[in-house]
């Protein structure tokens, strides 16, 4: 029988391009800027997505997807191959991505490490990497467990750590955030006047938003009627339709972004995720990095950011070495 698991990760072709990167070390440090750097260009653009080094089995490393709205981590079958991994056809997982699911075979692994962070003899579902393209496969909710993410927009950096995030300055935000379905991070918007159910996908490059939300705010007259038909991908086949409308301005605690490119449409998560009923979106890179930075605190269910232009940030401690994040 599959198991059911998702993989929030999509594109829409579309505009604003940010392009990030990560570092080899569970500790923030000075990196060469060229190092695991990922962009999947679009027919308009180039839009970049978090990524970190794996190591799988002690080989690598390899560059994953930091994707905080997929529940599972996966590899690419040439992971696979490289490893000599046998790929099991018959013990399979039912993977649900943002415009639909399927059926995809999985892998034993004895251990998979990014950071300060280590699953330990797990199987892992085995993607073609339709979207991820370059990447070697998808760093989930699931290998997170009661450690910490922090991502650095400003710096382009990553730190992935197996214990509580370290305690933050005045200068970043707390939103008003929760941990659903296994450690998806789900917070309280507005966008324009609508309250939204935000979700916070560092593997989506464009945020997406769902046929209540854009309902809501025609009915407000606080958007087009024109827009622009935009096709989406997902780490599953389907290939969705979904409009790109220019969206009211986003205000999530003390972030707040101005009027931005949104895709709406009938997709398949917001029925994964409970909330095709009421008003929801789900933020991309496109903007999550217009922030400083953001921390996921899977021990403490929180999620902090750090807007742009803040004084001073966060002093991380690792192997008795301080490290400062970020600092403008």
């Amino acid at each position: 029988m599959a198991r059911m698991i998702w993989a929030a990760i999509g594109i829409a072709m579309g505009a604003a391009a940010i392009a990030q990167t990560a570092i080899p070390q569970s500790e923030i440090a000075d990196t060469k800027p060229d190092d695991f750097i990922y962009v999947a260009a679009t027919s308009q653009d180039r839009v970049g997505r978090v990524m970190t080094p794996v190591f799988v089995n002690g080989v690598g490393p390899f560059a994953f997807v930091v994707d905080t709205g997929a529940s599972s981590t996966v590899i690419a079958p040439r992971v696979a191959r490289r490893l000599s991994l046998q790929v099991d056809t018959s013990n399979t997982k039912l993977l649900r991505g943002i415009t639909g699911s399927e059926i995809v075979p999985t892998v034993n692994v004895s251990n998979i490490t990014a950071g300060g962070i280590s699953l330990e003899n797990t199987r892992l579902p085995v993607v073609e990497p339709r979207v991820f393209a370059d990447a070697d496969g998808i760093f989930g909710a699931d290998a997170f467990g009661r450690g910490c993410l922090v991502v650095s927009f400003q710096r382009a950096k990553v730190a992935i750590l197996s214990k509580p995030c370290p305690r933050a300055d005045d200068n970043w935000e707390k939103l008003r955030a929760r941990l659903r379905f296994g450690g998806l991070v789900v917070a309280d918007a507005h966008i324009g006047s609508v309250r939204a159910v935000a979700i916070i996908d560092t593997g989506a490059e464009r945020s997406l938003g769902n046929p209540a939300l854009l309902a809501a705010l025609r009915e407000r007259k606080k958007i087009s009627l024109d827009s622009n038909r935009t096709q989406v991908y997902s780490a599953t086949s389907q290939i969705v339709f979904g409009d790109l409308l220019v969206t009211p301005s986003l205000r999530m605690g003390g972030l707040s972004v101005g009027r931005f490119h949104v895709v709406y449409g009938d997709f398949e998560v917001f029925k994964i995720w409970d909330v095709a009923d009421r008003p929801a979106i789900v933020l991309g890179i496109d903007v999550l990095g217009q922030m400083d930075a953001i921390m996921i605190d899977y021990t403490r269910s929180e999620v902090l950011v750090l807007p742009r232009s803040s004084a001073s940030g966060v002093t991380m401690k690792r192997r008795g070495m301080p490290t400062r994040l970020p600092r403008n």
